[in-house]
């Protein structure tokens, strides 16, 4: 790996319309657009542009969603096996609290996920790297995922023509998602069980893999079997894991 390589930056010192380029490149170029990342990296961009959506979109559903059909939803899929009397305690607990308040709450809850989930995948890039002596460090990991990952600002918008074309309000949190193979294909519920796993899976993120795949080969110059086995691997765990469990 060449100094050049390394040598990036500050993201003070990168130009909106830079920023607005890769943007661009991610969807039309993937290639060319990580090659310019690999150069010129940045992380705040990229991570503050998903977390900023996620959490308003989140905010968005609890504000539009019925909110007396929601809390029978969930406690009929989560509370489902207790008793009427225990049931109706937790309908009770739950109504008490006010839609701005848990809209806040899940905003909150999903910018932190988003940004754990970000951190989780930059370290586990810097282990691999740090084992096949890359020399890219863990900055460099994070705006790689955090860029590669832009193709879920699909499931975003898709997420908020759900809300605004429901005349009634009454959208399960599992079945806001309507790029996800659950909602796409199989049609199962997804509140429980294989369901619940085929709703987290959505296009967007299955395209954010292959410009994974793509932005670790020309980073590593690694073979695209051999870059689709290193950045295929957490993720057939996790599902693998959790379908087991089932």
């Amino acid at each position: 790996m060449s100094d050049n390589n390394l040598a990036s930056p500050p993201i003070d010192n990168q130009p909106v319309t830079g920023n607005l380029a890769i943007l661009t490149n991610i969807f039309t170029s993937p290639s060319t657009a990580m090659g310019q990342i690999q150069t010129n990296y940045s992380v705040a961009f990229p991570m503050l542009l998903v977390i900023l959506l996620s959490a308003v979109v989140w905010f968005s559903y609890y504000s539009m969603v019925d909110y007396e059909w929601f809390v029978d939803y969930i406690v009929e899929t989560t509370a489902g096996d207790l008793s009427k009397s225990e049931q109706d305690q937790t309908r009770a607990g739950m109504s008490m609290m006010p839609q701005s308040v848990m809209g806040s709450i899940t905003a909150v809850t999903a910018a932190i996920a988003v940004a754990l989930i970000y951190v989780v995948q930059a370290v586990y890039f810097l282990i691999v790297s740090n084992v096949n002596n890359d020399g890219y460090e863990f900055k460099q990991w994070l705006s790689f995922v955090t860029w590669t990952s832009l193709p879920v600002l699909l499931t975003i918008l898709a997420m908020f023509a759900m809300l605004f074309s429901s005349s009634t309000g009454q959208i399960a949190p599992d079945a806001l998602n309507p790029l996800s193979l659950n909602e796409l294909i199989f049609g199962l519920d997804p509140s429980k069980g294989i369901g619940k796993l085929l709703s987290t899976i959505h296009l967007p993120q299955l395209w954010s893999l292959a410009i994974m795949v793509i932005g670790y080969s020309v980073w590593t110059k690694k073979s695209t079997s051999a870059s689709s086995m290193i950045v295929l691997t957490p993720f057939v765990l996790f599902y693998v894991g959790w379908y087991l469990f089932l």
